[in-house]
């Protein structure tokens, strides 16, 4: 083998195995990794005039650790002063009418503020407008 034929030769394998080592890299960043962050669904209804009737129900995704108060901020046109929604998709509470934004978790009248629940995989939060 000539000196050339053995420069053409090994060019040719040192471009090969860059070219197979850049496809190899493409195929890794374009397959899908699996996920570390777990994903559940929970529902939120609204009942704007507290009258028992559900005006508006969301299946929302939640993120593991998410509180309440950022699902509900991804999900809906939310207003809060302190960590209390003051609003909720243009419903504003009434504090003239002693009427404010309280919500049940799983059917049970919530104990903390919606920043600090944290939703799990299948609660259910029902807010409504009511006084207390």
């Amino acid at each position: 083998m000539t000196t050339l034929t053995f420069k053409k030769t090994v060019t040719v394998l040192v471009a090969t195995g860059f070219a197979v080592s850049l496809v190899a890299c493409g195929k890794q960043a374009e397959s899908p990794k699996k996920s570390t962050v777990s994903q559940d669904t929970a529902t939120i209804t609204l009942d704007f005039e507290n009258d028992k009737k559900v005006d508006e129900t969301k299946k929302i995704t939640i993120i593991k650790d998410q509180t309440l108060l950022d699902a509900l901020k991804e999900n809906f046109k939310i207003e809060e002063k302190s960590g209390f929604i003051t609003s909720i998709d243009g419903k504003t509470q009434d504090q003239a009418a002693n009427k404010y934004w309280l919500f049940d978790v799983n059917g049970k009248m919530a104990e903390k503020g919606a920043a600090d629940i944290h939703l799990k995989k299948g609660d259910t939060v029902a807010f409504y407008l009511g006084s207390f």
